[in-house]
């Protein structure tokens, strides 16, 4: 390529590093569609080159997409689960990492609902992910945490939007930086409006079926950001 040669665009090859691959795609029209997730499942299928992979050839080194909060999907499937939910932007939800030890995970869950509760907020419930652990490599399946969400209410004195995140960030912290939860905590993520961080050991090519399918088709965003390596 000639470095004279002016290219059209933003792209520029001296930026060209060996890192890892992000996408991003976003409804310009700000509607809320669910091609943006399927459009952003298309671009972490083709961020193989940008990411790690074991000598197996089926584990990887991570892989996921943030989206917003699909209220319209978690309405659904939080009243499938038993949990009823406020309107849009009135709960937090929290994506957690536990240990599939059942006692370690319930400790940690317990924990969990007890700094909610110390920081004055209502904790709603819980809710298993459904996924399909078959399409991962053998090492990822070895150290597959139990995948679970966690439901959060606003309180009704406090105001929607950067209010209630704090609150929520104020939780999250607590309980990472716990003492009583052992040095395994669960990740979590408590996005309030933003939205959810899905990451696992997992090769791009099977991120697309390590979701259950129903987790796919019924969320609907305006953006969607992705990320592998």
């Amino acid at each position: 390529m000639d470095p004279k040669q002016k290219l059209p665009g933003l792209y520029d090859p001296r930026f060209e590093h060996d890192n890892c691959g992000i996408g991003a795609v976003a409804n310009i029209k700000g509607i809320k569609t669910h091609k943006t997730v399927d459009q952003a499942l298309h671009i972490v299928e083709h961020l193989e080159h940008r990411a790690g992979k074991d000598a197996e050839g089926k584990t990887g080194d991570g892989v996921g997409i943030m989206l917003q909060i699909s209220h319209r999907f978690f309405k659904k499937a939080a009243a499938q689960a038993g949990i009823t939910l406020g309107g849009e932007r009135e709960y937090g939800v929290g994506m957690f990492f536990f240990p599939q030890d059942e006692l370690a995970r319930k400790q940690a869950m317990k924990m969990f609902e007890i700094i909610v509760k110390k920081e004055g907020l209502t904790f709603l419930g819980w809710r298993d992910v459904p996924t399909t652990p078959d399409v991962l490599g053998k090492k990822a399946v070895d150290v597959m945490p139990y995948i679970v969400q966690g439901f959060v209410a606003k309180p009704a004195n406090v105001k929607k939007g950067l209010d209630f995140d704090r609150k929520l960030y104020v939780v999250r912290r607590v309980f990472e930086q716990s003492n009583e939860v052992p040095a395994w905590r669960a990740a979590s993520r408590c996005p309030a409006s933003p939205g959810a961080l899905l990451r696992c050991l997992r090769w791009p090519s099977a991120a697309t079926d390590f979701a259950a399918r129903p987790e796919r088709q019924r969320s609907f965003h305006r953006f969607a950001r992705t990320g592998a390596g």
